[in-house]
């Protein structure tokens, strides 16, 4: 066999290989889909791997998931979801798993743990919200989710592919601890005594519902943050950065609690100086007048958007009508951040609009 020839049946059989070690890795994709107030995120990693925060709300004609599956299919081009992250157990946030796993396959399931039903009390002490044991909801998400779901403990990471990193800061009430958030992998200015605690901010009641004991998650892409805190409410969003900072610089942050007062804690916010604030809030919920002008008040905000104006506030405390992604109140559009491969900088654009550009930290 001649030389040329050897040579040219090396290539030939090293050619696919060759190839796909050329093609470019994709972009990380984040999509805020409109829930009417409730949640329902979508992460796409440049493996194409897919992460979906919430399903939304139950009812109505299945339009949660329906919204849902058309971010997966039209919007990112897939055609199942890899991991399903429940952050709390409120039906604004798992209501929409029932009819969403009827139209989309889902692989994994990750929440905070289930009440115990068959303790005395179905663990109400941990599970004040339930889902108990007639919850119509709850026996939906069970059955959907058996053999297929775990429990995310404060410390966990996301059992993600390639350069994403996803790490739980907050489960159950609980926070994660200096010396593992120090440990992680993660990126972070986090790990060190906050001198914004000396400010004088003082606690809210303390809240027994389970919004304090949601889920928190912060992904990471290269120098690319961002920050998914779930309802997660004032008290708990404090034990987060005092007297240690838990967290660290933030690019892109979902407002807590779809921007409502009962969350969005000054010091969380200051502390995280994120660049751009998405608040998934709905005509009447969420958006309160003291958040949006706690975010107004951030001088490291470059972009701060709303699914959709709170008709129940006046103009003024609302944004500027341009960074209203839905002027329709009857809703159905996205936001959508897109980030560079390496995490370098990333864009964030309205469905049908043009995308505005930022450098990550």
């Amino acid at each position: 066999m001649s030389e040329k020839l050897l040579r040219g049946m090396i290539l030939v059989f090293l050619f696919p290989w060759i190839v796909a070690a050329a093609e470019p890795k994709g972009r990380m994709e984040i999509v805020w889909i409109d829930v009417d107030g409730g949640a329902a995120t979508l992460i796409v990693t440049p493996e194409r791997e897919s992460i979906l925060i919430d399903t939304g709300w139950p009812g109505f004609d299945d339009r949660d998931p329906k919204r849902i599956e058309r971010a997966v299919r039209e919007v990112c081009k897939l055609d199942h979801i890899d991991h399903l992250v429940t952050t709390h157990w409120h039906r604004d946030h798992f209501g929409g798993v029932e009819g969403l796993a009827k139209r989309v396959r889902i692989d994994h399931y990750w929440d905070r743990g289930l009440p115990d039903l068959d303790s005395p009390d179905h663990d109400a002490k941990n599970f004040p919200d339930g889902p108990g044991r007639n919850d119509r909801l709850g026996i939906a998400y069970r059955k959907a989710s058996e053999g297929k779901r775990k429990t995310l403990k404060a410390g966990d990471r996301l059992p993600l592919k390639g350069d994403v990193r996803a790490i739980v800061l907050a489960s159950g009430g609980e926070t994660i601890t200096v010396e593992r958030r120090r440990g992680s992998e993660l990126k972070s200015t986090a790990g060190e005594a906050n001198p914004r605690c000396s400010e004088d901010v003082p606690d809210q009641p303390v809240d027994r519902s389970d919004n304090a004991r949601s889920v928190v998650l912060l992904f990471e892409l290269g120098d690319f943050t961002f920050l998914d805190c779930g309802d997660l409410t004032w008290n708990v969003e404090k034990k987060l950065v005092c007297p240690v900072d838990l967290i660290g610089r933030v690019d892109l942050y979902q407002v807590t609690h779809h921007g409502l007062d009962q969350s969005n804690n000054p010091l969380l916010i200051k502390t995280i100086e994120p660049t751009v604030a998405v608040m998934n809030n709905g005509p009447r919920k969420g958006g309160s007048a003291s958040t949006v002008a706690t975010l107004r008040s951030i001088p490291s905000i470059k972009m701060f958007c709303q699914l959709h104006k709170n008709v129940l506030t006046s103009d003024s405390d609302n944004v500027s009508p341009e960074l209203i992604v839905n002027k329709d109140a009857k809703g159905g559009g996205y936001a959508r951040a897109s980030v560079e491969p390496d995490g370098s900088s990333f864009s964030v654009q309205f469905e049908g609009g043009s995308p505005r550009s930022f450098g990550s930290k």
